[in-house]
């Protein structure tokens, strides 16, 4: 065959040239209408930019109208650490209500003198609240002779009378219900955007670090104000750098004594072998008063090197080696090391991590300072258990910071020997367990 002719050649050139435009408007069409849903897309999207950007200039002014139309200021006050003056208590209902002047003058002064932007306008409201332990807080006051309970009446009466936005609130006994009360007010009300200010009473306590660290990882702690009580800010609030606000004659600058009246502690001869369970087991059958010289026979044993008194088993008896144990061979301690100078050093430091029945009674304690248990709580101050409500040193000034003793008649009682021979004083002073009352 040929090849083919000129015209053959010019009708298939058309022929794929009619084909390629073909599909290059039907490609072009396609992209139209793409086009077309992302013009309607983005027209619906700034539609939306816009009624959304309207929604938040309408919130942003209604927010700015809380804040300008009615500001809030708060104050919390921990009515058992931030106590009222003694001056002002024993005016009884006139000494309440010259304590909320006096409130409501010092925040009002102090927001004055802030910045425009969070100063105190006319319209503003000072919101205010004291929680404490009335009871608690009425006996502390009275066995200090502070007032009398008519007067602490008359005065809580005036108080809240003073102004319909003033209360003081009685939380009931148990430990932090006023603590758990601020707490919660602390997180709620900061959270407010009306909220201008947090005037806090109660920087006398440790315990309200927790709450305040929270606030200040979500940027709400500079609406804080420390309203100061006690002259001296409790340890951990002070790293938070808060401003505080003194109103002169308002609180006492110093902490009271407690002093319980209401419920005498029981006299020694009541205390109970139940009180020493941490260290003795009742025996089933009675013993004699003295341990024979046969009830220490047993085969001398030696303390292991690396392994604490405590793990031994069984472990050295406290009363044996630093008192006076009543129960001989039937006690379930051991009574046959052989302790050195740093064995008895290390049982003394472990018995005085239990408390001394008498001290944690407020009694004074009959061995003075010859007497092995705790009569203060190691930890002081500093001990957590003592907020939950659960430190098993429960005496008055048990959590002081120092270990006090008071000497009691058998402060005479020797030490116990290296050996573990305990020794009975000259004078013929009775055993341990014969003075603590308990029948063994």
């Amino acid at each position: 065959m040929g090849r083919p002719s000129r015209s053959a050649n010019r009708w298939i050139l058309f022929r794929k040239t009619s084909s390629r435009n073909a599909e290059l408007e039907s490609r072009v069409e396609e992209l139209e209408r793409e086009l077309g849903v992302w013009k309607q897309a983005l027209k619906t999207a700034d539609n939306d930019a816009k009624a959304l950007k309207k929604k938040v200039s309408q919130l942003e002014r209604n927010i700015g109208s809380l804040k300008d139309d009615n500001p809030l200021v708060v104050c919390l006050i921990d009515g058992d650490g931030n106590i009222f003056s003694s001056e002002l208590v024993k005016l009884g209902q006139n000494g309440g209500h010259q304590a909320a002047l006096l409130l409501n003058k010092g925040l009002t002064d102090h927001m004055n003198s802030l910045d425009s932007d969070e100063g105190f306008s006319s319209r503003g409201q000072i919101w205010l609240t004291v929680y404490c332990n009335k009871s608690g807080l009425l006996e502390t006051l009275t066995s200090n002779n502070i007032c009398t309970a008519e007067e602490f009446e008359s005065f809580v009466t005036g108080f809240n009378q003073a102004s319909p936005l003033f209360s003081l609130v009685d939380v009931g006994t148990g430990k932090e219900r006023a603590d758990e009360k601020i707490k919660e007010c602390l997180r709620v009300f900061t959270r407010f955007p009306q909220t201008t200010k947090v005037f806090f009473g109660g920087a006398h306590d440790n315990g309200y670090i927790s709450i305040l660290n929270q606030l200040q990882n979500e940027g709400l702690l500079n609406k804080v104000v420390l309203l100061r009580g006690y002259r001296e800010l409790a340890y951990e609030l002070k790293n938070l750098d808060l401003p505080t606000l003194d109103i002169v004659g308002l609180f006492m600058t110093r902490k009271l004594q407690t002093v319980q009246t209401k419920k005498p502690s029981p006299p020694p001869t009541q205390v109970k072998l139940q009180d020493f369970d941490k260290f003795r087991v009742k025996p089933t059958i009675p013993l004699p008063s003295r341990p024979s010289p046969s009830s220490n026979a047993k085969v001398a044993q030696r303390i292991e090197k690396n392994l604490p008194l405590h793990k031994h088993r069984p472990p050295p008896c406290n009363f044996y080696y630093l008192a006076d144990c009543k129960h001989g061979l039937k006690c379930r301690y051991g009574h046959n090391y052989i302790l050195l100078p740093e064995h008895i050093d290390e049982l003394r430091t472990n018995s005085r991590k239990w408390p001394c029945p008498y001290a944690n009674r407020d009694n004074p304690c009959p061995f003075g300072e010859s007497c092995c248990m705790g009569h203060a709580c190691p930890k002081g101050q500093r001990c957590t258990f003592l907020k939950q409500g659960k430190c098993k040193f429960t005496g008055t000034s048990m959590h002081d910071g120092e270990v006090s003793r008071s000497r009691g008649p058998s402060s005479s009682l020797s030490p116990s020997s290296a050996r573990g021979s305990p020794v009975v004083s000259e004078v013929g002073l009775p055993t341990v367990w014969d003075s603590y009352g308990v029948d063994a």
